[in-house]
């Protein structure tokens, strides 16, 4: 049984609690507006003991919304209390229950214990007032650490009493209740009548619960006496009750007939006190909900005038932005407009600046065009010469003794050509961006081949074994760019021969799919030299980009940027797996085409192509003597009758007097170049192969190519085996 006074009793304490902190205000407004809350919250506390519960909810509305405005949480705190036990009187839970957790909330922002502490013991009495004692158990039990560390005895005293009271009267649990009523007993204070009578009569209800029915008689009886003095009814009727059930126990059923008949006189009395009670409970609830819906209206009143109120100022403001925003806008205009007049007067002289040196630059790079397409030529002739003369000297038995300096002679040669080469390509790639492929069938196993020949001499000086494998499963015939593929191979596996030594550079070729005509091979260069850091491996593809090599062979630091930009045109892109100390992987895959038809020079072995050639009678066509000389010692050495011509009119003429299988033609000649001399024979209607043997290639000047009618073109200077079977082909094919 809870004691419904020790809710009041919080409330003036809450109230005290209040008056104490104003006191320490030193502000004077806040002082007016907190002591005009006092003078309407002295008459809701008249009209809360006078059980006009609506007037204290009309009072206590209009007074929070005025603490609310000034941010006063101790006032709201309080007066929400009101409210809250208010709606709790006249049985509004909703209402009640939301202020009372409002409260509980807002308590714990104030940091204050007394004020947490009087929350949680008016959600609890709520609570429990409605008939959810979990909850009231809850906020009673979370209270009782914060009273102990202040030692609030009064506080200590509701909050175990309510908590016993719970037991005792709903969960019937007595074990439970009796330590929290032993704790009651120990803090109530021998003035406070009411707590002590509600503390003898739970003693007597636990003396009944444990059949000590001669105890509990006497408590019974003590609290019948106490009740009497601070007539305490409810209280009093219940211990009756209690005293006539012990006196059943024990069989005086006289006396219990006795005490019923003063019993039924406090029930007849208590029913018609319950009776007033429930109509006044009755009138102030619809007192209440009369009261709510005047409140909802003059709060919607009051919201729209605020409304509208706030409309118009923002429409004032808008309307104010809006007009400086057009100002600064047609501020903003007019100088936009003076500075684009001044950025496009600027903008025409830097373009007039732009296109001459635009021009200039065209200029430029069409004279180192120009410049390198003749150095090209004029590199080319003499290694044509060189590499032909030590190849030529290098067959001739005579000459075994000098067959190493042959040797080195050639491979000097080759790396000359070689640099330029990849002189020429990087120029090409930086002037039109993406070089012209080719799809061309060539034997993949000759080619691997002739690169190993070309590789021999740099093999044989760093001690190393080069290994070509191939996967089985490729075809010999592919389509594709063998002299690109030729670069990029010739590049790596170079690299891979200078950085290792005394060791093995093997090239891998496997096949990574085969789908319908097109097949995806992955070309891997593999060495176990020295390896490279990863530090290195950013720089080594960069132009001119080097590592430190202590061996005889250096390079130009071109190879892997030209590589990398060849497989990037090609479609596919270098990649790296190196461990320093155990050797380097160069990979890359790139698709080819499957040959449908053999050409007939790529099924010829040299010795068919050296039969073919042998009796044939072929006019070499050069204005240099010493490529004149290489040319047809190379051809006579395989059983060719040959004539020569040192320009293009001459070449005219012997053509004309004789039958020829072959003209190889150079391009660049005085007197009559070899494309127009090639124009003309074509004219004489005879029928003779026309090949150019030139060392300017078909992409330096493709215009003039296009419009040639050469049957095939050899370019300066040529592999042994390419430049026969080359030959060979091209009769087989006039023969067919």
């Amino acid at each position: 049984m809870r004691i419904l006074l020790l809710l009041l009793t919080f409330l003036v304490f809450l109230n005290g609690l209040h008056a104490q902190k104003s006191e320490n205000k030193s502000n004077v407004s806040e002082s007016e507006i907190i002591s005009h809350i006092d003078s309407i919250k002295n008459l809701m506390i008249e009209d809360y003991y006078k059980e006009d519960y609506s007037s204290v909810i009309l009072a206590a509305n209009d007074v929070l919304k005025l603490a609310e405005r000034n941010d006063l949480p101790r006032e709201i705190i309080n007066i929400r209390s009101y409210l809250a036990n208010s709606y709790l009187n006249i049985n509004d839970s909703i209402k009640s229950i939301e202020y009372a957790q409002k409260n509980s909330e807002l308590s714990k922002t104030l940091n204050d214990t007394t004020i947490i502490i009087a929350s949680q013991v008016d959600l609890g009495n709520i609570y429990l007032a409605f008939g959810e004692s979990d909850k009231a158990l809850s906020s009673f039990k979370k209270a009782i650490p914060l009273a102990k560390k202040q030692d609030n005895k009064m506080a200590l005293f509701m909050l175990n009493y309510n908590i016993a009271s719970i037991y005792f009267d709903h969960l019937e649990d007595q074990e439970a209740a009796k330590p929290f009523l032993d704790a009651a007993e120990k803090h109530v204070s021998e003035d406070f009548k009411y707590g002590l009578t509600g503390v003898n009569f739970f003693k007597a209800q636990y003396a009944f619960y444990n059949k000590d029915y001669d105890l509990a008689s006497s408590l019974f009886r003590q609290t019948i006496t106490m009740a009497k003095e601070i007539e305490y009814l409810e209280l009093l009727r219940k211990s009756y009750v209690g005293y006539i059930d012990c006196l059943v126990k024990k069989g005086d059923y006289k006396t219990a007939y006795e005490i019923g008949i003063i019993e039924d006189s406090l029930v007849s009395a208590r029913s018609e006190e319950e009776i007033e009670k429930s109509a006044k409970i009755l009138t102030a609830g619809l007192n209440n909900a009369k009261i709510q819906e005047e409140l909802v209206h003059k709060e919607l009143s009051n919201k729209l005038v605020v409304e509208k109120a706030e409309m118009q100022k923002k429409l004032l403001v808008i309307s104010v932005v809006v007009s400086l925003l057009l100002l600064g806008l047609l501020f903003y205009l007019l100088r936009v407009i003076k500075i684009r007049r001044r950025l496009n007067i600027e903008l025409r002289h830097k373009n007039k600046k732009y296109f001459a040196a635009k021009l200039e630059s065209e200029k430029l790079a069409q004279a180192k065009s120009r410049f390198l397409s003749t150095m090209s030529h004029e590199l080319r002739t003499p290694l044509y010469g060189i590499i032909g003369l030590s190849s030529v000297l290098n067959n001739d038995s005579s000459l075994k003794s000098h067959k190493t300096e042959l040797q080195s002679l050639k491979f000097s040669a080759d790396y000359l050509l070689n640099l330029v080469n990849d002189v020429l390509t990087l120029n090409k790639m930086d002037s039109n961006g993406k070089t012209k492929l080719e799809s061309k069938a060539f034997l993949l196993k000759d080619l691997l081949k002739n690169i190993k020949e070309s590789l021999e001499y740099i093999t044989g000086q760093t001690n190393n074994n080069l290994v070509i494998s191939i996967d089985d499963n490729i075809p010999n015939r592919i389509k594709g760019d063998q002299t690109k593929l030729s670069q990029i191979l010739i590049n790596l596996l170079g690299n891979a021969l200078k950085f290792t030594e005394r060791g093995q550079v093997q090239l891998v070729v496997n096949m990574v799919e085969h789908v319908e005509n097109n097949l995806t091979l992955k070309y891997e260069v593999k060495d176990n030299g020295k390896g490279i850091s990863e530090v290195d491996q950013k720089k080594i593809f960069q132009e001119f980009g080097q590592l430190k090599h202590h061996g005889d062979f250096q390079g130009s630091g071109l190879g892997l940027t030209i590589v990398q930009k060849l497989l990037l045109d090609m479609g596919s892109k270098i990649q790296l797996e190196s461990v320093v100390g155990e050797g380097s992987n160069f990979f890359f895959e790139m698709t080819f085409g499957i040959a449908k038809k053999e050409a007939s020079n790529k099924g010829l072995q040299d010795k068919d192509s050296i039969e073919m050639l042998r009796g044939k009678k072929i006019l070499v066509v050069d204005d240099n003597s010493i490529n004149l000389l290489v040319t047809k010692k190379t051809l006579e050495n395989h059983g060719v009758f040959v004539e020569v011509a040192t320009n293009g009119l001459e070449s005219i003429d012997k053509v004309k007097q004789t039958d020829y299988d072959i003209v190889l033609m150079d391009v660049n000649m005085p007197v009559m170049d070899g494309i127009e001399a090639t124009s003309e024979i074509r004219k004489l209607n005879k029928s003779v192969i026309i090949i150019a043997l030139t060392a300017v290639t078909h992409d330096e000047q493709e215009d003039r190519f296009n419009n040639a009618q050469f049957d095939d073109s050899i370019v300066k200077p040529y592999k042994m085996n390419d430049f026969l079977k080359t030959l060979a082909s091209n009769i087989a094919q006039e023969e067919v």
